[in-house]
C-alpha cells in the first residue's frame, strides 16, 4: 500500500514537477480529475493533442491506453482493434508500428516524452505479448517513476507490474460487479496482487465502499463520469479520483 506520509520538500522557486504520490496525498483532502484518453470530449481520444489539451485545462492527470504492435512497439491505443478511430483496419497486435504511426496512432514514448514534467501520466495497460516489461522500460528510460500511474483491469499485470516496478503506483481497475457482500473478496485479491489502490465504474461506487476504501487508505479512482449530478454525488463520498472525457468542466464543478 501507497505510505500516506510525503515527505516535506524543499521551497524551490522552479514549478513542481508532477509526483503521483504526492498528488494522491492530496487527493484525501480533495477529489482530483484526471483526463480520460487525454480530453477526449475536446479532442479526438489518445492523441498528443488530446493530452496537451488536457494539460492546457488544468487536469491533475492525464490516462491512455496501451496496446502493444505486431512488432513490439507500446502503442497509444484503447481498442484492440483499429477501425473505430482510425482509417486502418485489422488488430492491433497484426499491426506493424510504423503503419499505425503514419495512421497518427501515438507511440506510449511519444506519449512521455511530450508529457514528461508537466503532468502525471497515467498508463492503462491493455494487451500485448511483453506489454508490462515494455512498458516499465520506457518508464524506466526517460526517469518518470515519480510522474507514472499504472492502470490495469487485469489484475496479472498490476502484480507484474508491482513485481517489476515496486516504485511505480499500480492501480487495479476492479470490471465486475462489486457489492457489500464480496467487496472483502476485492481486497484480499487486491492485497495478492500489491495494487496501490483501486479503480470502479462510477455507478458501483455507493458509500460502503468509499468508506472502506478510505478506512483502508486505499485511493480510490472512479471512471467515467460526465458532467452533471453525478460529480457532486462522487464528490459528496470523497473519492480520491474523478476520471472523465470533459475534465475542464468537472474541474469547474468541483470549483478548481
Amino acid at each position: 500500500m501507497i505510505s500516506t506520509v510525503i515527505a516535506a520538500m524543499a521551497f524551490s522557486s522552479a514549478p513542481a514537477q508532477p509526483d503521483a504520490l504526492a498528488l494522491i496525498q492530496k487527493s484525501w483532502d480533495r477529489t482530483h480529475v484526471v483526463g480520460h484518453r487525454g480530453a477526449a470530449a475536446y479532442e479526438p481520444e489518445n492523441t498528443l493533442v488530446s493530452f496537451a489539451k488536457a494539460v492546457e485545462v488544468g487536469a491533475h492527470a492525464t490516462e491512455c491506453d496501451v496496446h502493444m504492435s505486431k512488432d513490439g512497439v507500446a502503442m497509444v491505443m484503447h481498442d484492440s482493434t483499429l477501425e473505430r478511430t482510425t482509417r486502418l483496419t485489422g488488430k492491433v497486435a497484426e499491426t506493424d508500428a510504423t503503419t499505425m504511426i503514419h495512421a497518427g496512432i501515438p507511440t506510449l514514448e511519444d506519449y512521455i516524452v511530450d508529457l514528461k514534467g508537466k503532468i502525471v501520466q497515467v498508463i492503462e495497460i491493455k494487451a500485448g505479448v511483453g506489454v508490462v516489461p515494455e512498458v516499465l522500460r520506457l518508464v524506466r528510460k526517460h526517469k518518470t517513476e515519480r510522474e507514472t500511474i499504472i492502470f490495469s483491469f487485469n489484475a496479472d499485470f498490476i502484480k507484474e507490474s508491482k513485481t517489476l516496478a515496486p516504485d511505480v503506483v499500480a492501480i487495479w481497475l476492479v470490471g465486475a460487479a462489486t457489492n457489500e457482500g464480496n467487496l472483502s473478496d476485492v481486497l484480499a485479491k487486491r492485497a495478492e496482487i500489491r495494487a496501490d489502490g483501486l479503480g470502479f465504474q462510477f455507478r458501483q461506487v455507493q458509500l460502503f465502499l468509499a468508506e472502506k476504501l478510505r478506512a483502508e487508505k486505499l485511493p480510490l479512482f472512479v471512471w467515467t463520469v460526465p458532467p452533471g449530478e453525478h460529480i457532486e454525488r462522487l464528490n459528496g463520498l470523497k473519492v480520491n479520483f474523478i476520471i472523465t472525457d470533459h475534465p475542464k468542466d468537472v474541474l469547474g464543478a468541483l470549483k478548481f
